[in-house]
């Protein structure tokens, strides 16, 4: 097992000029997006902060996500089950239902572990329904209570589950893509751009070339100085690469090329070595 090793040097994707591309946004609803494109699929990320290239990296960890299609309720549904990992054991894992025929959130379980808290939310969008458990500083657990009500006003993509669902939007319109997200913890629904600035060609250490779409957005909030950056696969639908940068820190996430997952149990111990 092991990630793609990428040709495209860093520099030339942070030069391609986004503002030369960016149009008056095109409005995206669930009718515009690739549904017939999401296939069940169990996929792993290295995730990972790191400073100017050179600098080291630190906070590594894995992040695994499993899509199924599931009836929930007697009803079709996509089951997007995520797990993240790292040295201190598991950091995140979530479990979240979408609607077969819009992919509109109708459910979702999340628990977080860091150093200074532990927390699970519940959460059922149709009717603004919330609910938060576990150790949560107070303004923290009012910021989050107070965007349930309003998960119900509207359709919305679920921002929790981007690298499944955002890879289905119409990138082949070219130009900047506008769509409602929302996740726990936002005050209310917001619009957030995705501009398609260029096309490239990652080779894989296997040979293989995928062509993508190079995608970027300022995460809802421009002039931040926030900036996300995708590499599509055109063919698969696939985020291969992201790149994001906040604080004055990158955040990688690059996609392995078999999903890490364990597939034979340790065997049980052997008897105690006789002394």
């Amino acid at each position: 097992m092991h990630t793609l090793r990428f040709a495209l040097p860093l520099a030339l994707a942070l030069s391609f000029p986004i503002a030369a591309i960016a149009a008056t946004p095109t409005r995206v609803t669930a009718a515009d997006l690739h549904l017939d494109l999401l296939h069940p699929a169990t996929s792993t990320y290295l995730v990972y902060m790191h400073g100017p290239q050179g600098s080291g990296i630190k906070r590594a960890m894995l992040a695994s996500s499993e899509v199924r299609r599931e009836r929930v309720d007697g009803k079709s549904a996509w089951v997007i089950e995520q797990h993240w990992e790292d040295q201190n054991g598991v950091a995140h894992s979530a479990r979240t239902v979408h609607a077969a025929g819009d992919i509109s959130t109708i459910s979702q379980t999340s628990s977080w572990t860091r150093p200074d808290r532990k927390f699970t939310t519940r959460i059922e969008p149709a009717r603004g329904y919330g609910n938060i458990e576990g150790e949560l500083p107070e303004a923290s657990r009012s910021a989050m209570q107070a965007g349930f009500s309003a998960m119900k006003d509207g359709w919305w993509m679920n921002w929790h589950s981007d690298l499944t669902l955002l890879p289905l939007l119409p990138y082949e319109k070219g130009g900047t893509l506008r769509i409602r997200l929302f996740d726990v913890g936002m005050p209310a629904p917001m619009d957030v751009d995705y501009t398609v600035v260029g096309e490239r060609a990652l080779t894989g250490a296997d040979g293989r070339r995928r062509d993508c779409w190079l995608v970027e957005t300022e995460s809802g909030r421009p002039g931040s100085g926030n900036h996300q950056r995708f590499w599509i696969d055109k063919n698969t639908r696939v985020v291969v690469k992201e790149e994001d940068v906040f604080n004055g820190m990158y955040r990688s996430k690059v996609l392995l090329e078999a999903p890490a997952t364990i597939e034979f149990p340790l065997p049980p111990p052997g008897p105690p070595a006789k002394g």
